[in-house]
């Protein structure tokens, strides 16, 4: 290589100029540039320049201290000349600069509190031999102005193009680039021209590239858009720039918090690595691609759930058992069941939760008491209604590929419970229902099975769960409605409907202290008497639970609030009464009135409800016809029980000339249909027996009828009263009065036991019935059944329908026991 001739710029190349040290700012020589001076040693060292020759040197600082130090200054720097100084208001200083001469700097002193800088010129090297790298720059300068969106000034251009010395060519390339200062002071520092010039060439090519690919991308951009909406400009902007840059740039998606969060967790190890290569899927991809927002949600899913959170149970036995006994009245079974299994968690820690199914009329407490279940473990509660659910996918979740997929019901419950040990009540599981869609019923075989609910999978999370520490509780009106399968897995607990007593008790102890409350009545002493609750209950709440009586009890409340009020504010004068002075209607006492209130006092109030008084605020009594007291031949009282708890059946038959028809209306179902065949079969076989004409039921149409008609029935249960009726109708003999009747029937004289035992005899005893004739087979179910109701109620056993039919009629119609 040939030597390079080097031009001297000035003959002076050693000297001393005052210093301003620069920040954030690079001043190449032959730029014309201004900044703000506002540091006390900076504005002395300009007011210094200004005084002599306006030249001042211009170093620039390695960090944004605002006192550098030595260290702290690059080791070149430009020596400028002062064109402009303009003073503001605040005391600081505009200056704008023109750049004359690279400098090494020497020496930094203080001299009279101005900063001094000693420097030594950097001779600029002749660029004849760098012509073809010289041209190379100022072509691709002139690339990267066509390229840039924003264009370049024309002048700008021009001077970089009609550069004809080095230094002059860089310092007007890089005042046009805009790029960080730290990339700028390289070029300033760099003494060697030729690797200068190179790195110049590669930082335009790559500014080029750079320029020509956000070019590349708009366009693309662009075409996609619609009505060129900002909002969504800029987020397809920024999906084409992380797709180019792979996505490695930031964490646009989450992924890394996720991923934290997920190692903070305490789950298994099957979850963590299910959810952790979710992650890597979600970090490769774009934030605004609506895949990353499925992989999202589903992990926020995860990391929700309650992994190993558990609440600690209740071990104090007398505790659980008082919050039992303060919440409900009676339901000795379940509570027994509940205190069972706490006494057995307290010397076994690992005791898989029993699954419960409270089965009962409505109004009976059975959603009520698995809450009051959940403050006896102090655990927490959710309840699930079931009611209506015909999805297989209720339960067990979308797979999360779908349009707006989430978990089943039962996870998201957990994630409300947050812990894996809640009481969980299924509502209403006899209600659900099937079709296309998949069987509800069968997703819950698996969730109440102990055997294979500690893995339970849901379609959404894909990963596996353990249930078996919560306990489910779920409640029925009818078990003939849960399939068998299901039916299996659960522990029967029957809830059947209350006694008269039963029903006063829990209205003195829990609802009339409940609508005293809700009817703003508190403070006063509201008091129902014993007849005036025996009216209530017999004659407008014929039910098995205590809902309507509820109703009613709520009724009374709000008349006797409407007619304190009325009275109290009606009154001329309001004057304050003293409760021992007056009694109207001698069931009022006097109520503290202050005349400036509009509400009374009811603090030392006291009012007896009378029966005179329910029938005022409930109107006449909604009682059915005394079946007990008609003695007409072809009626026959059943019994019956189902959902809504057990009731009185009539039967009627009539048999009249016709064409041998056997006729049933009523709306019967299939099974009561053909126990109706059987009857009329039972007594075609056994006419001699009980006394009927060879013809009796030639040419003669018979015809059954069940009253009530708009309530379907159904079951074996009416057999016995079907073959009273139309053996009564064809004798034409009433049966004796008082006797109600149940069971199942055969064709070889056998009765066969039936359910519902207490909610039947229940039901007799309401509609005034003192005997009830029953299956030999359900002696057992009545030794269960509360003493007031076998004190009042008389139970006739029988295992032959013969005999049964015998005690039916009055004595010595026909034989007991039919000839075989």
């Amino acid at each position: 290589m040939s030597r390079m001739k080097l031009i001297r710029s000035r003959p002076d190349d050693k000297g001393e100029l005052p210093l301003i040290p620069l920040r954030e700012l690079v001043v190449f020589p032959h730029n014309v540039i201004p900044f703000f001076v506002g540091r006390p040693g900076s504005l002395k060292a300009l007011n210094a320049a200004t005084t002599s020759d306006r030249e001042i040197f211009l170093a620039f600082q390695k960090s944004a201290s605002d006192d550098p130090t030595p260290e702290d200054i690059h080791p070149i720097g430009t020596i400028a000349r002062v064109v402009q100084v303009l003073k503001l208001p605040d005391g600081n200083m505009r200056v704008l600069v023109e750049g004359r001469h690279r400098a090494q700097l020497k020496k930094i002193r203080q001299k009279k509190d101005v900063t001094w800088g000693t420097y030594k010129l950097i001779p600029e090297v002749d660029g004849s031999e760098l012509s073809a790298l010289i041209q190379t720059v100022k072509d691709d300068f002139q690339a990267y102005a066509k390229l840039r969106k924003k264009k370049l000034p024309k002048e700008a251009v021009a001077n970089v193009v009609k550069s004809d010395g080095l230094d002059k060519l860089v310092g007007h390339v890089c005042a046009s680039l805009e790029i960080e200062t730290d990339r700028k002071i390289k070029f300033l520092l760099d003494t060697d021209a030729r690797h200068r010039l190179e790195e110049l060439s590669v930082m335009l090519q790559m500014e080029n590239e750079f320029q020509g690919l956000r070019n590349d991308i708009s366009g693309r951009v662009k075409k996609r858009m619609e009505r060129s909406q900002k909002e969504y400009f800029l987020n397809e902007q920024l999906k084409e720039i992380h797709k180019e840059l792979g996505g490695e740039e930031a964490d646009p998606t989450g992924a890394q918090e996720l991923e934290r969060k997920l190692h903070e967790m305490d789950i298994v190890d099957e979850v963590r690595q299910k959810a952790l290569t979710e992650v890597k899927r979600l970090a490769r991809l774009q934030p605004m691609s609506p895949e990353s927002g499925v992989l999202r949600t589903y992990l926020e899913w995860i990391i929700d759930l309650p992994w190993g959170k558990r609440t600690k149970d209740r071990h104090d036995i007398a505790e659980a058992a008082r919050i039992l006994n303060a919440d409900h009245f009676g339901l000795d079974k379940p509570k027994e069941r509940i205190l069972d299994f706490i006494a057995v968690r307290q010397l076994k820690t690992r005791v898989k939760s029993p699954i419960l199914c409270f089965v009962g009329p409505p109004g009976t407490g059975k959603t009520s008491l698995g809450r009051s279940v959940a403050r006896a473990l102090d655990r927490k509660f959710v309840r699930i209604s079931l009611g209506g659910v015909r999805d297989e996918a209720e339960i067990r979740g979308h797979r999360k590929t779908y349009v707006g997929a989430l978990p089943g019901k039962i996870i998201q419950a957990l994630k409300r419970a947050g812990s894996v040990n809640p009481v969980f009540l299924l509502d209403e599981v006899d209600k659900m229902s099937n079709d296309f869609r998949g069987d509800p019923s069968s997703a819950l075989l698996e969730v109440l099975d102990p055997e294979q609910n500690d893995s339970f999978t849901d379609h959404y999370l894909e990963v596996p769960f353990d249930l078996s520490e919560v306990m489910f509780i779920t409640t029925a009106n009818s078990l003939e409605a849960i399939p068998h399968a299901l039916r299996d897995r659960m522990e029967v607990i029957r809830i059947p409907g209350y006694t008269m007593t039963e029903k006063k008790s829990i209205a003195r102890q829990f609802l009339i202290p409940k609508q005293i409350g809700e009817n703003g009545l508190d403070g006063a002493d509201v008091h129902f008497k014993n007849e005036s609750l025996d009216l209530l209950i017999r004659g407008y709440t014929l039910e098995s639970g205590v809902r309507n009586m509820e109703r009613s009890i709520s009724q009374v409340m709000r008349k006797v609030t409407r007619k304190l009020l009325h009275d109290e504010q009606t009154r001329p004068g309001r004057w304050i009464i003293n409760s021992s002075a007056l009694h109207r209607n001698q069931e009022h006492s006097a109520v503290f009135i202050e005349p400036e209130r509009d509400m009374p006092e009811l603090e030392g109030f006291h009012l007896d409800v009378s029966p005179t008084m329910v029938r005022e605020y409930l109107g006449k009594e909604r009682l059915e016809d005394d079946l007990g007291t008609m003695g007409r031949p072809g009626l026959a009282p059943g019994l019956y029980y189902d959902g809504g708890g057990g009731g009185v059946l009539p039967v009627e038959a009539r048999i009249f000339d016709g064409e041998g028809k056997l006729l049933l209306t009523g709306q019967l179902g299939d099974v009561m249909k053909e126990s109706a065949q059987i009857a009329l079969s039972y007594l075609r076989a056994n006419k001699d027996h009980f006394g009927l004409k060879s013809d009796f039921d030639r040419k003669k149409d018979i015809h059954i009828h069940v009253p009530q008609g708009a309530i379907p029935v159904d079951g074996p249960s009416a057999g016995i009263a079907l073959t009273a009726a139309l053996l009564s109708a064809a004798l034409l003999i009433p049966l004796k009065s008082g006797i109600a009747m149940t069971g199942e029937v055969t064709l070889t004289d056998r009765v066969l036991p039936i359910g519902g035992v207490k909610e039947k005899s229940l039901a007799a005893r309401r509609r005034g019935f003192d005997t009830i004739v029953m299956p030999e087979s359900n002696r057992r179910d009545v030794e269960e059944l509360p003493a007031e109701v076998k004190d009042e109620v008389s139970f006739l056993f029988h295992d032959s329908l013969g005999e049964a039919l015998a005690e039916l009629f009055p004595d010595g119609t026909f034989p007991k026991t039919p000839k075989k």
